[in-house]
């Protein structure tokens, strides 16, 4: 399988959400082959998709079809895990953060309008490929200092914090999404944007981050400096 570099797309954000998150809160069964390192390289082949094409990983069928048996080769090593690794309790909780992302893949691997869709707005949104990058930038920076947190010994950074710090750069991440793909390819193209990466952690942001949205006031910071982001997309 050929991996490809850049930052992290829709997908990969939720895997990777799903997995800090999950991890974070919840104490896996201790065993050969069942700690987080495992988890998250079953769902390494899902990142295939973060190239810096981002949203357009493919334009033609023909690409989907080439990237479909990697992405559910990641389906299923996940469902042998959760299985393998997890209470049944654990493995309920996951699935349904997990449920979203597990759909989109289905959804855009199947012969039907889904698929139709995504392919009609892909060329314009492969497009976007710069801007996206500055959009996911952000959280990408904000998941590295929770990760580098946790490996020192020095650094307190209560649950609180790593919830609030990974909600609020990811709901800015999708709001800077949705203003790319508008600003570049129109509302249609805007809306299916917004609608394939809700879709995708629709459960996992109501789970977890329901109250850090914009406006609330619990993302202040990050809404502050996401206008100096914007302002660099718009250039």
């Amino acid at each position: 399988m050929t991996t490809t570099r850049g930052c992290p797309s829709g997908f990969a954000f939720s895997t990777v959400f799903i997995v800090a998150v999950f991890t974070s809160l919840s104490r896996l069964t201790a065993g050969e082959d069942c700690g987080q390192e495992e988890l998250a390289r079953c769902a390494r082949p899902l990142q295939i998709l973060q190239s810096t094409s981002d949203l357009s990983i493919a334009v033609k069928k023909e690409e989907l079809d080439k990237l479909c048996p990697d992405l559910y080769s990641g389906l299923h090593c996940i469902r042998s895990y959760t299985r393998r690794c997890m209470t049944f309790q654990q493995r309920n909780q996951f699935n349904k953060l997990y449920h979203g992302t597990n759909q989109v893949i289905r959804d855009l691997c199947k012969d039907g309008q889904y698929q139709n869709e995504f392919l009609k707005h892909a060329p314009c949104l492969r497009l976007v490929q710069a801007e996206y990058e500055v959009c996911a930038r952000r959280y990408q920076d904000t998941m590295a200092f929770i990760n580098q947190a946790k490996s020192q010994e020095n650094v307190t950074l209560t649950e609180d914090d790593s919830i609030k710090r990974v909600c609020c750069s990811f709901t800015e991440y999708l709001d800077c999404s949705e203003q790319a793909a508008r600003r570049r390819c129109g509302e249609e193209t805007a809306q299916f944007t917004r609608g394939f990466l809700d879709k995708m952690s629709s459960t996992l942001i109501k789970t977890y981050c329901d109250n850090y949205y914009k406006g609330s006031g619990r993302c202040q910071e990050y809404e502050n400096a996401a206008t100096s982001w914007h302002r660099k997309i718009s250039l």
